[in-house]
């Protein structure tokens, strides 16, 4: 097969030093080694390939310590499952043991059983990701007991067995997002299993889902990988907090052609999905995917700019609207300015954070404190109206603000 007489021509020259001494670490701790999953069916499928997946089959501590002497390098994780994640040159390499899994209960971790390479393969999720190539020994050998390359060339997203999806439900997620990439449609019997299992995905902790949710930001088309969360009704099997399919639909619109005042999708996506929740099932959802404390304030800050919106957007005083973005984060009126339909209030925004919050007095602190005659604890308030006056254009010049400061000894008086 010409996939295997040309393997190594498929990757850059770091990446064909990386298998070079994987064989050769393979070779002198007497294992055999395989490279499997999503890199073998990209090569398959004529994509790129640059993150290495490598499964052995024999004593993986041994075959660890060589690599890492070979290498000169330690990987950066390990799990309970024999599993070792190195980044090496820029490249993700995953080193695990061929073993066999025994799921307790549905959407629980797994137990573990060091295995070899046909009962790994039938462990996985999809058949399409059940296909190997043996690095060694050699020669180069295609390993595909469950038809994988025939699920290829037919464009169909296949389970292994029945109770795939009950074992691990985030395999359902993937699912969507492997059709959605590749275009490849799911397989009748599979797509039944999905409607059969899909309330399994409650059984999830919040990080695994939130965790899967974010993988659909890494896909280069994300409203087309989003928008297949729309089927088998799968938002509200999640969370039944969560927006139905057509709300859910109509925000995605905001990931179409658009480039973001914020960067991180993974804070848009999370807006998106927390927009209806009030703050208390806001701080539960919180907790259950144990999100970091920087989302956490942006998120309780949006809700509550989305309740106030209309108190927001009347006709107020520019300093009025200032004053009252003083008390939210800046990224979480950026998400709201995003999310929410009202151009009025986008204005308002653009306004505050291009102009408004950087507003200060010309005249310093000191200067202030001569002008009024006053001590130290007047000051705030004082730097507060100078700040106002500016937004409100009442203030132009430093002369300006000479004479707005010297009218105010009245107010203090």
């Amino acid at each position: 097969m010409n996939l295997l007489k040309d393997l190594k021509s498929k990757f850059n020259l770091k990446e064909k030093e990386l298998l070079n001494n994987a064989e050769l670490a393979a070779e002198t701790s007497l294992v055999k080694l395989y490279l499997v999953g999503g890199p073998v069916r990209d090569l398959l499928l004529g994509n790129d390939c640059h993150d290495l997946d490598l499964l052995i089959d024999g004593n993986i501590e041994l075959f660890v310590n060589q690599f890492n002497m070979i290498m000169n390098c330690q990987p950066v994780h390990t799990s309970q499952f024999n599993t070792y994640k190195y980044i090496i040159n820029g490249n993700e390499i995953d080193i695990a043991l061929a073993r066999t899994e025994v799921y307790p209960f549905p959407a629980s971790l797994p137990q573990i059983t060091p295995s070899h390479i046909y009962e790994d393969l039938y462990r996985r999720d999809f058949t399409i990701n059940s296909i190997a190539i043996q690095l060694f020994p050699k020669p180069y050998d295609i390993i595909d007991p469950l038809n994988g390359k025939e699920d290829l060339n037919n464009k169909t997203i296949k389970v292994i067995h029945k109770k795939s999806f009950e074992d691990d439900p985030t395999r359902i997620l993937r699912a969507l997002r492997y059709s959605a990439r590749f275009e490849f449609g799911i397989d009748k019997n599979t797509s039944d299993l999905i409607g059969q299992d899909i309330n399994y995905l409650s059984s999830l902790s919040g990080k695994r889902i939130i965790n899967d949710l974010f993988k659909y930001l890494t896909e280069t088309d994300v409203y087309k990988s989003l928008s297949r969360l729309t089927e088998y009704n799968l938002l509200q099997n999640i969370n039944h907090n969560f927006p139905n399919n057509e709300e859910f639909v109509k925000a995605l619109d905001i990931f179409k052609n658009r480039e973001f005042a914020i960067p991180d999708k993974q804070l848009i996506l999370l807006s998106i999905l927390c927009g209806k929740m009030d703050e208390t099932i806001l701080n539960d959802f919180i907790a259950k995917c144990s999100l970091p404390k920087s989302m956490t304030k942006i998120l309780v800050d949006l809700i509550n700019i989305k309740n106030t919106i209309h108190i927001i957007s009347s006709n107020k005083q520019p300093s009025e609207v200032s004053n009252l973005f003083d008390g939210y984060e800046i990224k979480a009126l950026l998400l709201a300015s995003i999310i929410i339909d009202n151009t009025n209030f986008t204005n308002l925004v653009n306004e505050y954070t291009s102009r408004w919050s950087q507003v200060k007095p010309f005249h310093n602190s000191n200067e202030i404190i001569e002008i009024l005659s006053i001590d130290k604890t007047h000051l705030t308030s004082i730097i507060n109206k100078i700040r106002n006056a500016h937004i409100d254009g009442i203030v132009v010049s430093k002369s300006d603000e000479k004479k707005f400061i010297q009218n105010l000894i009245e107010l203090i008086e």
